[in-house]
């Protein structure tokens, strides 16, 4: 799966207004404004949930800094009682994306494997609480 699978050049992509995170959903409601895929850093990363509540959600990673767990201020909210509040972060570090547990109770992890942090490469399956998301990165060049 890749970024064009679900958007192209040039389509909107909704951005929640109060998270570091950009929500790729068309029409989606609740959402503040918009940015073009055109406007988004090349490498950016994208977090898609595959298991879980709310499956076929994205996430697109466009900040250094991105916040999962299941504070509702989260860019990456995942609203369920295996997920600590301030479960995880994703940074984008050196030109690269690294996936850094911030003290969860129940862990993350990488492809089956529970970590404290490690650099993500496009295709890893992260899992939080009950939650498996896929990240996907974008090229750095087009």
């Amino acid at each position: 799966m890749s970024l064009t699978d679900h958007a192209r050049l040039g389509d909107d992509v909704a951005v929640h207004a109060t998270a570091i995170d950009r929500v790729i959903d068309e029409g989606a409601e609740g959402h503040a404004g918009h940015q073009r895929v055109s406007e988004v850093r090349p490498g950016s990363g994208v977090l898609a949930i595959t298991g879980g509540p709310g499956a076929g959600g994205q996430f697109l990673l466009a900040d250094d800094i991105v916040a999962a767990g299941r504070h509702p201020d989260s860019a990456v909210f995942l609203d369920d009682i295996t997920v600590s509040r301030h479960h995880a972060e994703i940074r984008w570090l050196d030109g690269e994306y690294w996936i850094i547990d911030v003290g969860s109770l129940n862990g993350t992890s990488v492809n089956g494997v529970q970590v404290l942090s490690l650099p993500l490469t496009s295709g890893d399956e992260i899992q939080i609480g009950k939650f498996r998301l896929s990240f996907t990165c974008r090229p750095q060049r087009w």
